[in-house]
């Protein structure tokens, strides 16, 4: 991975951005306000975290389960090529990835198996930074809506997600659209972040932590898994697989907490001392106007997803990877 460095956008943009996203979370009524301005909370979300995100996780913005030989690299790598050995892809199939990021999954999923593959994300600035990365051949990448798609009916052989459903304000609708561009026969595999059958809502610490990934990481709101496989059957979908991914050896959230097996500049970065040290680096850099202004307000978001994320991983409320396997008759 080629390095960067971290936050590239305008202050002006940056800061107005934070500001826009934090409002969307101040009322107890939010919940609402959240689903009816996804467009805002999702684009405004991934305009400032894009750019840490690839600091310290890579052009992969996921979660892997993960064994004792595994680097996080390889982790992910197998995550991913996971999903398309499910779809049974050929070469020259139309894939489609919806909530792309900045193409990571994408570009490795075309190069394992030759095929022509969209990736659709609501984020013009990821879009541009998928773009700078590179384009391969057998690859593009559109801006657009996944609850809106801006594809005609029958155009895709197969469609997967990766960990992004979850920003959809109705998953239901969300479904629909992938049902009406997928061909018939077509797959649609995916993992996606769901709360667990030892969520309690009537729990205050299990609803503190619901909240702080909600928060940290653009959510609408948190669903259950039996409400995933629900919206995906309403729209039409044969659901022929389902399950939370087996944990390996090293928990999912461990990256978060740090103490990882392997070192790397990427495993410090994305631990809790490797984010202290970041935000000690962006304060000096915000200061002295080598950063954008707001680049400390977008740390502040990320560290309620990690603080949240990790609670919830080990309560077990909560998986990053809820796989399903659907297909259109």
């Amino acid at each position: 991975m080629t390095e960067k460095t971290v936050v590239q956008r305008a202050s002006d943009a940056v800061k107005k951005e934070v500001s826009s996203y934090n409002e969307l979370f101040q009322d107890s009524t939010s919940v609402d306000k959240r689903k009816t301005e996804y467009k805002t909370l999702v684009t405004n979300y991934y305009s400032v975290s894009t750019d840490f995100y690839e600091y310290g996780w890579g052009q992969s913005f996921h979660f892997a389960n993960r064994f004792r030989t595994e680097t996080l690299a390889e982790s992910i790598q197998r995550h991913e090529s996971y999903l398309a050995l499910k779809m049974k892809i050929k070469p020259g199939d139309k894939v489609l990835d919806i909530g792309c990021g900045v193409g990571g999954p994408l570009r490795r999923i075309a190069y394992l198996t030759g095929a022509h593959a969209t990736g659709v994300t609501i984020s013009q600035y990821q879009i541009q930074r998928a773009r700078a990365i590179g384009v391969p051949a057998n690859c593009q990448f559109v801006q657009g809506d996944f609850m809106e798609l801006p594809f005609e009916d029958n155009s895709f052989d197969h469609v997967y997600v990766i960990e992004a459903a979850c920003h959809a304000p109705e998953k239901a609708k969300c479904f629909a659209e992938v049902f009406r561009v997928l061909k018939p026969g077509g797959s649609f595999v995916g993992y996606d972040w769901c709360l667990t059958d030892k969520y309690d809502k009537s729990n205050p610490i299990h609803n503190e932590t619901k909240r702080l990934i909600e928060e940290g990481d653009g959510l609408p709101e948190l669903k259950s898994t039996h409400q995933l496989l629900s919206d995906l059957k309403t729209v039409g979908f044969t659901v022929e697989e389902n399950q939370i991914i087996p944990e390996g050896d090293i928990p999912w959230y461990q990256p978060l907490k740090g103490g990882d097996s392997f070192f790397s500049l990427n495993n410090l970065r994305a631990s809790a001392i490797g984010r202290w040290l970041t935000r000690n680096m962006v304060w000096f850099m915000e200061k002295t106007w080598i950063a954008a202004q707001g680049s400390i307000g977008t740390l502040e978001i990320l560290e309620k997803a990690a603080v949240g994320l990790v609670r919830g991983g080990e309560s077990d409320i909560f998986t990053p990877y809820f796989f399903f396997l659907a297909r259109k008759s």
